[in-house]
């Protein structure tokens, strides 16, 4: 029984559409009653950190939901494992078909046809075998014209088109399931379409929303969050380098727009600035990936205004600690490029020494620890930098390196672990680290394989494990509880003496899912939560009603 209750109390970056991220396809039912849109997610990963792993079965971060006409309110929402591309209502049933797919890139079009039942809000995949599916529509209520994407590569050559199209005679749309159409289709190519206007999408959107007096604004990933003395909560997203929201304002006081997306936010001690990452998407040029360097800004709180910019030779994460020294730690890896230095600065900005600590990489090196004294970093070994990984202090101003104690705590499991984000404490039980990450496995992540571990500092010595079957995506605390989301959307309370669970609860507004990226600790009983779909909720710790009860 969980002692606590976790309440939503407001939603900060609320609007309409919010669910679907950014607008792929619209589609509005004939009578004008029904809106249904499809948008996708980014999927969770930035230049530093990648928090996207899930145990099976898993979904997509492609959302789908739908809407009454007239107020846009959300009356179902669900995600697909691809991307969709076209929309189309059944002339009498309450069906509609979503196609959805794409290419992978190296040999095959995958993708899927889902029927959405409008009255349960349920979908079937109705394919037995996963292809893209570029086209729907209804020839009549017994006939689905689709065109699909051809199979893989090979069957360019053979068709001359990557498009075949064809009619399925069905007298049982209304009762429909799984993989009940299985080949062949009949199909018969057809010269390729235009792809998906994601540009009209938006434009349907902002127009839905102009005609009813209401503003459309597209948000996405609040990949970082923090709060201020005073009371006001800034926040890092797609697009976004940094914002700020006083806790009573339905806009935000003051937004700093950027190309690329706001990754990082730490607020200095003197809680009047911060510096904030932000950092551009990686681009395909000349047959080979290449990403610009990152750019740290140091922003000031009251204002909004920039007053340095720090432009690093690469990409870079900021690693910092409590009084205020932090670091630049180079992200590149791709190619011939590696960039194997940390750069340490002073809390004026000024830079320092430079050590090196071997090549990093999003999957195994990620290590933000809140409120630590030291500047904390994993190293790997000097060939293999992804394997038998560290956790290592860097002391300033000389940049001198400490071996701390290694990342796996198990030497009888021997495990390849992932790094992640935590928080020092200093508690009853002593000083510690408790912090998340991930054990590999070739298979991807296996239940059981994510953790939460409370570690004593310096020596890292076990205190005790949680384990999940999803990645966390963020962590705080205090001297009572941690506090820990995951992209499953839950949100989990642990006691910090012992990881006790006290909570958990999945995360919803309006009574729909959303996936927590960032979390911050407002005070002992609120919180501050950024979501993958551009929101900040503002939550509150209850007791729970269930265990008041029993205690009278």
């Amino acid at each position: 029984m969980s002692a606590f209750e976790i309440r939503t109390d407001r939603v900060l970056g609320a609007g309409p559409f919010r669910e679907i991220g950014q607008p792929r396809v619209v589609a509005t039912h004939p009578d004008g009653e029904v809106i249904v849109v499809a948008g996708a997610l980014i999927r969770p990963q930035w230049h530093g950190r990648d928090v996207s792993g899930r145990s099976r079965p898993h979904s997509g971060w492609y959302p789908a939901a739908v809407y009454r006409s007239g107020d846009l309110a959300c009356m179902a929402h669900f995600t697909t494992r691809w991307p969709a591309n076209t929309i189309a209502f059944h002339p009498t049933l309450p069906l509609v078909a979503i196609g959805t797919g794409a290419y992978d890139g190296g040999w095959a079009y995958e993708g899927e046809l889902l029927l959405l039942n409008l009255s349960t809000g349920t979908t079937v995949s109705v394919l037995a075998y996963p292809r893209e599916v570029r086209q729907v529509a209804w020839g009549d209520p017994q006939t689905l014209d689709l065109v699909l994407a051809i199979p893989c590569d090979e069957d360019e050559q053979r068709f001359g088109t990557t498009s075949l199209a064809c009619s399925i005679q069905r007298d049982d749309w209304d009762r429909a399931t799984t993989a009940m159409l299985r080949m062949p289709y009949g199909e018969t190519p057809v010269p390729d379409g235009p792809r998906t206007d994601l540009a009209l999408a938006a434009t349907i959107i902002e127009r839905l929303c102009h005609q009813r007096g209401l503003r459309w604004v597209a948000r996405r990933a609040v990949w970082a969050v923090d709060s201020l003395p005073d009371g006001r909560i800034i926040a890092a997203l797609e697009g976004v380098r940094l914002e700020c929201w006083s806790p009573a304002s339905e806009e935000p006081l003051w937004r700093l727009p950027t190309d690329g997306a706001g990754c990082q936010a730490n607020v200095l001690p003197d809680g009047r600035t911060a510096l904030a990452v932000t950092q551009t998407a990686r681009r395909f040029e000349d047959r080979r990936w290449t990403i610009d360097p990152s750019v740290v800004a140091q922003v000031d709180l009251d204002t909004g205004a920039v007053e340095t910019i720090h432009e690093p030779a690469w990409p870079a994460i900021v690693v910092s600690r409590a009084d205020g020294w932090w670091a630049l730690r180079g992200t590149e890896h791709t190619g011939q490029a590696t960039t194997e230095e940390i750069t340490l600065r002073s809390p004026d900005g000024a830079p320092a020494a430079t050590v090196s600590l071997g090549r990093y990489d999003l999957f195994n090196h990620f290590f933000d620890i809140r409120y630590t004294p030291d500047l904390l970093f994993l190293q790997g070994r000097a060939d293999k930098p992804w394997q038998d990984k560290w956790v290592v202090a860097v002391d300033v101003p000389e940049g001198s390196m400490r071996r701390l104690f290694p990342l796996e705590w198990d030497e009888s499991r021997g495990g390849h672990l992932f790094g992640g984000c935590g928080a020092y404490l200093d508690d009853r039980s002593g000083p510690a680290l408790v912090y998340a990450g991930a054990v590999h496995d070739g298979a991807g992540l296996l239940p059981g394989n994510a953790f939460v571990v409370r570690r004593a500092y310096p020596t890292g010595e076990l205190q005790w494990v949680f384990t999940a079957d999803h990645e966390v995506t963020a962590l705080d605390a205090d001297g009572d509880f941690i506090y820990v989301t995951f992209n499953s959307g839950e949100l989990v309370l642990l006691r910090a003496e012992d990881g006790a669970v006290q909570a958990r609860q999945e995360l919803r507004v309006n009574g729909h899912r959303v996936v927590p990226l960032s979390l911050v600790r407002l005070s002992p009983d609120r919180l501050a939560i950024g979501t993958l779909d551009g929101r900040v909720l503002i939550c509150s710790l209850a007791a729970s009603p269930d265990l008041a009860s029993d205690q009278e």
